[in-house]
């Protein structure tokens, strides 16, 4: 018996794979190859495996959703008498933000800030960045974007009546706001407002200036 006929007979001893076979077998091994690798990634956050992840925590004033026993609404009010980390409660956030209310507050407010060069040129800056944009360079209304088919002006900061603001009556404008001029609380912390309230008084009394101004 030759050497081919034996190698013949012992292929014959074993199936042959189909071209069927052939690519079933590809097919599991790729999918292998895919889902093997994602479920070890997912395994761990398999609610039966995920352990600490997935137990009921809440903080305050938060909802959370998905818990074992349903939906979990947390309310836990804060400590009674603190406050939120820089948060700087207003005593007249009840007040609207009508030029007389403004007025009437600007009475009980004083500015705090002393009348340094410091301040003026801060609160120059924060006035140039925040208010020039409308009220302009010289505080007379004529901002940038002021103009037919732009925004309607605002009063001029140098009429008899602006000029009569006490410094608390600014600080409360730029609190709650007036008229189209929104609140400036998330942009200017009240130490800011008042050396904005600072800087306008300069600006003011560059435009018209007092007879005390004028001495050598």
């Amino acid at each position: 018996m030759s050497k081919q006929v034996i190698i013949d007979k012992l292929l014959d001893c074993y199936p042959r794979w189909s071209p069927t076979m052939y690519k079933l077998t590809l097919g599991t091994l790729v999918v292998l190859a895919i889902a093997l690798p994602l479920g070890m990634v997912a395994l761990p956050f398999v609610e039966f495996f995920n352990g600490m992840a997935a137990q009921p925590k809440g903080k305050a004033q938060a909802t959370y959703g998905r818990t074992y026993g349903g939906d979990w609404i947390v309310e836990r009010c804060p400590v009674e008498g603190t406050i939120p980390r820089n948060h700087y409660p207003y005593p007249y956030e009840h007040v609207n933000n009508t030029i007389e209310a403004a007025g009437e507050v600007g009475t009980h407010l004083e500015n705090p800030l002393p009348m340094t060069m410091a301040n003026l040129q801060r609160g120059q800056r924060l006035y140039s960045v925040y208010c020039i944009t409308c009220h302009g360079n010289q505080g007379q209304g004529d901002g940038p974007v002021i103009g037919p088919g732009r925004f309607p002006a605002p009063p001029s900061l140098h009429t008899k009546q602006a000029l009569d603001y006490k410094d608390g009556t600014l600080y409360h404008i730029m609190t709650k706001g007036l008229g189209k001029m929104p609140a400036y609380t998330d942009k200017l912390d009240p130490e800011e407002r008042w050396m904005v309230a600072h800087y306008l008084r300069a600006l003011q009394r560059s435009m018209a200036p007092k007879p005390e101004d004028l001495k050598p």
